[in-house]
């Protein structure tokens, strides 16, 4: 009977049956001695990235601690979109000044005085400024009305404005671009020479001192930098007003729904009270900024997007206190309008908050309200024309208006140029010379008149009936008769 030993008798076959069952067997060995090692070397990996991610536990009062207790509410939102509770959550405080009346003329009663040409157009552009229409074309004659008035009363600081600027927001290592939109902004007089179509910037590397230019000035201002931004009341409503847009519904009918919420969330961000706007702590935040970030970004700034969130790295940056303005205007009141300048020295301590977001830095004085931003604004009257530039002077301050020219702070400067000289009536004289060549001109058409040809036919009517035909005489037409 034949066993399995003896089919297998070749001592041969079983040698190579032995070094295949051998191979396979030290192959898988090798193979997954390879898988863990590649399995340690990416869990060590993991391992390695998971202790560089390390949570910062933001401090109490940071703005990330600020926004933790607050989770609920939408803060981490545009600047458009910031609402009451931004201002009280980041300390702002609006403050009002006494309303500036003086310097008026002191005329007599009864007495008129003639408007020249100049006050004629300022008083047409302070006109433009009142009325509450908010359509885009009254937009842009609010802006070009705004910006010729400026010119006209401070032609050394106001004359070169920029129309229609967008600057960055930053918040820790990030920027969001053209986020802060002004109708108007005007740049520090040291920069006359610069473009202002560039953005305003310095490098990071300069702020440990002092720029030369500012010091050679006698201002705190470096070249070329945002020092005051002009927003309409009106222009500013109808943006919040149409700031949802809604998508019709099937076969292009109306989303009444929608619609509707949109228009709450809309009257959400209108203020409750319209003198403390808190888009205008945005516009001071991004001006003050805007002296010290520099824009690292590789591409155009007409190519970048609007709103759009970049991460950015760069040094610490040395704040210093800024003052920057902004001015705006009453809409609608016919009667005793006023100017309002709003006055903020943005603190370095207040920057420092969204330089480093996850930290409550301490004012220098241990003071909690120099943590926030403390703004003032000036009412200032429109009327009368005569002295608007002498009272905007006492609420916009030395750096824009100038060091005062006059003694007498009530002293009206641009008297003469807003008025039209009185010249005494003037007239003609009337000489002996002229006497005798105008009775010669008289006697020359007396005689031509009895000169005409008598009717050739007595179906001819006289010269002054209606209906009747003029003759033409031989006679040559004097020059005075045409006239």
């Amino acid at each position: 009977m034949l066993t399995i030993e003896s089919l297998f008798s070749s001592n041969g076959f079983l040698g190579q049956l032995r070094a295949i069952v051998h191979m396979s067997s030290s192959h898988d060995k090798s193979a997954s001695a390879e898988r863990g090692q590649s399995a340690k070397s990416k869990s060590q990996e993991m391992g390695r990235r998971l202790c560089r991610r390390r949570i910062t536990r933001p401090e109490p009062g940071s703005l990330y601690d600020i926004m933790h207790d607050h989770a609920g509410s939408s803060l981490y939102v545009v600047p458009i979109c910031w609402t009451d509770l931004h201002s009280q959550l980041l300390g702002a405080n609006f403050a009002e000044r006494p309303a500036i009346t003086t310097p008026v003329p002191d005329l007599a009663a009864g007495r008129w005085l003639e408007p020249s040409k100049m006050a004629q157009n300022l008083t047409s552009e302070l006109h433009t400024l009142i009325r509450r229409e908010a359509s885009p074309a009254r937009a842009f004659c609010k802006n070009r009305a705004i910006k010729h008035i400026m010119s006209t009363l401070f032609p050394a600081t106001l004359s070169r404005p920029k129309t229609g600027a967008e600057l960055n927001l930053y918040f820790g290592q990030r920027v969001f671009r053209k986020v802060v939109r002004i109708p108007c902004l005007w740049k520090s007089p040291s920069g006359a020479g610069t473009s202002f179509d560039s953005c305003p910037t310095l490098p990071p590397t300069s702020f440990s001192q002092a720029p030369p230019t500012a010091c050679d000035a006698g201002t705190e201002y470096a070249p070329d930098m945002p020092i005051l931004a002009y927003i309409s009341r009106s222009q500013l409503a109808a943006i919040r007003k149409n700031l949802y847009g809604v998508v019709r519904g099937p076969a292009n009918t109306p989303n009444e729904p929608v619609a509707r919420l949109q228009r709450l969330r809309s009257k959400m961000l209108i203020p409750a009270n319209i003198e403390h706007d808190p888009y205008i702590i945005a516009i001071l935040l991004a001006m003050a900024q805007a002296h010290f970030y520099h824009d690292s970004s590789s591409r155009p700034t007409s190519q970048s997007q609007a709103g759009a969130q970049n991460t950015i790295r760069m040094p610490p940056a040395s704040f210093r206190d800024i003052k920057v303005q902004v001015i705006t205007h009453d809409e609608g009141n016919e009667s005793t309008p006023n100017f309002v300048v709003y006055t903020a020295v943005v603190t370095a301590t207040f920057l420092n908050r969204f330089m480093f977001p996850h930290k409550a830095p301490k004012s220098r004085a241990d003071d909690d309200a120099a943590i926030g931003m403390d703004i003032s604004y000036t009412p200032v009257s429109f009327w009368p024309i005569l002295g608007l530039k002498e009272r905007l002077a006492k609420a916009l301050g030395r750096e824009i208006a100038g060091d005062p020219m006059y003694g007498d702070p009530d002293h009206i400067g641009l008297w003469d140029p807003l008025l039209e000289p009185q010249h005494p009536p003037a007239y003609p004289t009337v000489t002996l010379k002229r006497r005798r060549a105008d009775r010669g001109l008289l006697a020359e058409v007396l005689n031509s008149s009895f000169e005409e040809e008598p009717p050739s036919s007595p179906d001819d009517r006289p010269v002054l009936s209606p209906a009747a035909k003029r003759r033409r005489t031989t006679r040559s037409v004097n020059p005075l008769e045409v006239c």
